[in-house]
């Protein structure tokens, strides 16, 4: 979950108190919401989603005001969601005039070189163009020897990715375009245009410009269309005579649908299991393959709601289907299948074994990906399990929310130095010693409460221990489901379609 964050100042609780922590966090959330009310209004960053912005800032900051609003029963929270989801209605590409990588402009919101590979062209073969694609400003090509090369690519801060060094001729086994595929890190370089695998040796050494594209991804949309729903189900429940909004909810549903509905060719369904790929000509890493979880929550949940509301039996079944991998990694944990439950692709699926193929000529040889889910995007999925509990019940049984927070506790929290805090990536004190940022990513965890006796204590003693010292829409979408968790309401912005008491 890439961010920018903003230095923050409101001191912590007094203790590890209910009603300390409480008090603290209802500032918290409060003064969040208007920090960062006032840099959405004020910073040309955040007037389109190019960087990122609207995807894991404003729509998390949506839902952190919904949360609020029901908490506290103050309609400037109310306000301030209604009017970011405006913002962000009025600034899809559409509106914009912005063109994505296939020169269309659509009712969603693309990202830019942030999230989005370019495309570089280093030469042509029978007329056809060959290009890197990198997430970056420009590549260099080193020819340490006739028949080798490394890539190299660099990004705006300066900082480079750089390849092995690898053989240009096609039948050697470290063939270039192979070791470029079978790297995994979202700054890797990919060699696009090969009709086959053909003798590269003709590649001339040299920097090159990378050209920036821009894409709609499934996981901002999700986001997106989440954050649009909260909003929507938050002015229904607080009805026109209770606070003026400038969109209406109507409005919002019907933003959230169309932009969702762009990914429908990005779905595939076998043995009645709907899931999400990336399509091949996507400027993005792994093409063609499964996209992880975290990509999938929120599109599964939004899916609900909108079958739900629209009495749609088809959207209410996809939005199901969407949820049945991650839940069956939960009930294979639960039979001793599984380490834990937490990975960040779906176990069954090709990317987690890896892959070798003929084709696309791009990634015939794909690495197995079988690392678990960061800190960050663990909650994601977390808060998902709770809502789809809520829209219904027979989706989730109690025992699989009681199973997710014990698979917290074993996995995700621990100690530094004495203090309570949270891995990065799950596992024990041997395998994962890094620890992420316990002061965005603990609030989510407070849905469990309900479901374990430990976990508001445990909770609690996080954020006691970690108050944030720098915020963006996480660290205040976290501090708003603290103070839910305390004031004994349910932690997540709608669902329920409840108004506050």
């Amino acid at each position: 979950m890439d961010h920018d964050s903003v230095p923050f100042d409101v001191d912590g609780p007094t203790s590890h108190r209910i009603a300390d922590v409480r008090a603290a966090y209802e500032k918290f959330a409060r003064r969040g919401l208007d920090v960062m009310s006032e840099k959405i209004a004020s910073e040309p960053a955040y007037d389109s989603n190019e960087q990122g912005h609207f995807a894991w800032d404003v729509s998390l900051l949506i839902r952190a005001a919904c949360l609020t609003w029901r908490v506290t029963g103050d309609p400037a929270h109310l306000r301030q969601a209604a009017t970011w989801a405006q913002h962000m209605v009025e600034r899809t590409d559409q509106a914009l005039g912005r063109k994505n990588w296939r020169k269309s402009t659509v009712p969603a919101w693309s990202a830019g070189p942030r999230y989005t590979a370019g495309t570089s062209a280093i030469g042509t073969i029978g007329g056809a163009t060959i290009s890197l694609q990198a997430a970056s400003e420009r590549v260099v090509i080193e020819r340490p020897t006739d028949t080798t090369a490394i890539i190299h690519s660099i990004r705006d801060d300066g900082r480079t990715w750089s390849s092995p060094e690898g053989s240009l001729l096609p039948h050697d086994a470290d063939y270039l375009p192979d070791l470029l595929a079978r790297r995994s890190s979202i700054h890797s370089v990919l060699m696009r245009g090969l009709p086959a695998p053909i003798d590269l040796t003709f590649l001339s050494a040299g920097e090159f410009e990378v050209r920036h594209q821009y894409g709609a991804h499934l996981v901002h949309t999700g986001l997106i269309a989440r954050s649009l729903l909260a909003a929507a189900e938050a002015i229904e429940a607080a009805g026109p005579e209770t606070v003026s909004t400038g969109i209406a909810a109507d409005d919002l549903y019907e933003a959230a649908r169309n932009a969702l509905f762009l990914h429908d060719d990005e779905i595939r369904t076998r043995s009645g299991q709907a899931w999400y790929i990336t399509l091949e000509d996507f400027p993005s890493r792994r093409l063609g393959l499964e996209v992880p979880h975290n990509h999938v929550v929120d599109a599964a949940t939004s899916f609900l709601i909108l079958g739900r509301r629209d009495k749609d039996k088809g959207l209410l079944g996809l939005g199901a289907s969407l949820t049945r991998r991650f839940l069956g990694e939960i009930d294979a944990y639960e039979a001793g299948e599984l380490r834990h439950p937490w990975y960040y692709y779906p176990v069954d699926s090709d990317i987690f074994f890896g892959v070798t193929r003929d084709e696309p000529m791009a990634e015939r040889c794909i690495s197995p990906v079988q690392r678990g889910e960061d800190a960050s995007h663990a909650t994601m999925r977390v808060r998902a399990l709770t809502e789809w509990k809520a829209m219904d019940s027979r989706l989730i049984p109690d025992r699989t929310l009681s199973t997710a927070a014990l698979a917290f506790r074993r996995f995700y929290l621990g100690t530094k130095h004495g203090i309570s805090s949270i891995r990065w990536l799950p596992g024990d004190n041997n395998d994962a010693p890094k620890f992420g940022q316990a002061d965005t990513y603990s609030g989510a965890w407070g849905s469990l409460a309900p479901w374990d006796s430990t976990i508001k204590r445990r909770v609690n003693s996080l954020a006691f221990r970690h108050p944030p010292e720098a915020i963006f829409g996480a660290t205040v979408l976290s501090a708003a489901e603290i103070l839910a968790m305390n004031t004994g309401g349910s932690t997540y912005a709608a669902s329920d379609r409840s108004a506050p008491a």
